[in-house]
């Protein structure tokens, strides 16, 4: 699912390079706005470079990734989303 606060037209040209070299699938899609409905059935929401709307902040189910930098290339980013998803992993287990 591509979603975003201002989504762009189409997926990041880098992004999907990237993913395809590390063997990822990339789903067909274009990216769009993030739904009052997207909001109510997550059961996550990253910010990854943006500010979420109210409605998603007041859910309870947000993380602030904004540590993932937008201006270093694939490998950067890539290697920070990596330690975000293991970090939720790791708490995802401890609380059973």
């Amino acid at each position: 699912t591509f979603r975003g606060t201002a989504p762009q037209d189409d997926l990041s040209v880098r992004a999907v390079a990237g993913l395809k070299a590390d063997g990822v699938e990339v789903p067909v899609g274009k990216p769009s706005a993030i739904s009052d409905n997207d909001i109510a059935e997550a059961t996550h929401i990253f910010a990854i470079g943006c500010t979420l709307p109210d409605k998603a902040g007041r859910s309870g189910k947000t993380a602030d990734w904004s540590d993932v930098p937008d201006d270093q290339g694939y490998g950067p980013m890539r290697e920070a989303i990596v330690r975000h998803v293991k970090q939720l992993i790791d708490e995802l287990q401890r609380k059973g």
